[in-house]
């Protein structure tokens, strides 16, 4: 669908043109530019000559604003990805989110550490994607209310055209082929804002059955910003004081493996045991400072 070519260049063919040399400038200056594909600077021209009070003039330069607005909607529309792809993409983000969803269930009624480590994670990563998912929605809702707002005022202009004009039926069709081409990005619109409510009511599930998982972890397992994790921005891990060894956390982005979860849950059983107990059993280790020789003071005799 084409919109019928813009108008074309004004000479001073009439006493009012000739009267007012500057508003027919703007006028052929407008129609260069659009040419051209300036359409800043088209527009800006075109409207200083519609609003002069040339009867001749005025409907050929609202026809040409009607021109413009309907490709500066075009070129924001450049800004977007694939569509169906964007559909799709959020939809999956949609279905990996249940599902962790669902696995974060059953960890929590199997109650076992290894599980609900596991199904934290998945939840995290799921987290992420929906907000990957929930920000490409926004940005291209964002490209589509801006290319709207163009191609009505875009309508406008043809409508306003033929009215003073009813002998320009390129304005008449070009109005007409405009607005079929609301009403498909209408259609297009609400898919999006469909599969953002989606994307909304999953990332508070997602939060919720995150926020259970990690009520069964042991505190010194957890980011001690865990509790208070924004899942809007990124997380950035804190740098190691010098000399320090850097710990894997739960919540870092690199998942758990299952040696790392069998080391975890051997961590827990030992630290349920006494260290202060003189004799040394099972799965008992004593601290450095245990190991340290005593130092007594005055000669060793």
């Amino acid at each position: 669908m084409n919109l019928r070519p813009f108008a074309i260049l004004l000479l001073a063919a009439s006493p009012a043109l000739a009267s007012q040399p500057g508003a027919r400038e703007f006028y052929n200056e407008g129609v260069s530019r659009l040419g051209k594909g300036e359409l800043r600077d088209a527009e800006m021209s075109l409207r200083k000559a519609a609003g002069a009070d040339i009867e001749s003039m005025q409907p050929l330069a609202l026809y040409n604003l009607g021109h413009v607005r309907f490709r500066q909607g075009e070129e924001t529309l450049k800004g977007e990805g694939s569509r169906q792809q964007l559909l799709d993409s959020s939809t999956a983000a949609v279905n990996v989110a249940e599902e962790a969803i669902r696995n974060g269930g059953s960890a929590l009624a199997s109650d076992e550490l290894k599980e609900i480590i596991a199904a934290y994670m998945n939840a995290r990563a799921a987290q992420k994607d929906l907000r990957l998912s929930r920000d490409e929605t926004s940005r291209t809702l964002g490209l589509v209310g801006s290319a709207l707002e163009r191609w009505r005022r875009s309508v406008g202009d043809f409508h306003s055209a033929l009215e003073l004009d009813s002998a320009n039926t390129d304005a008449k069709a070009n109005a007409q082929t405009v607005e079929r081409k609301i009403e498909e990005l209408l259609k297009f619109k609400k898919q999006i804002e469909q599969q953002t409510e989606q994307l909304s009511e999953e990332r508070e599930k997602i939060k919720d059955i995150k926020k259970k998982l990690r009520g069964k972890i042991p505190k010194d397992m957890q980011r001690e910003s865990d509790d208070e994790e924004d899942d809007d921005e990124e997380e950035q891990p804190k740098e190691p004081k010098p000399g320090e060894k850097q710990q894997q956390r739960l919540g870092s982005d690199r998942e758990v493996s299952p040696d790392m979860a069998r080391w975890l849950k051997e961590t827990m059983k030992r630290r349920t045991m006494s260290l202060g107990t003189q004799q040394e059993g099972e799965g008992f280790r004593p601290t450095e400072e245990q190991r340290r020789p005593s130092q007594k003071k005055g000669r060793d005799w």
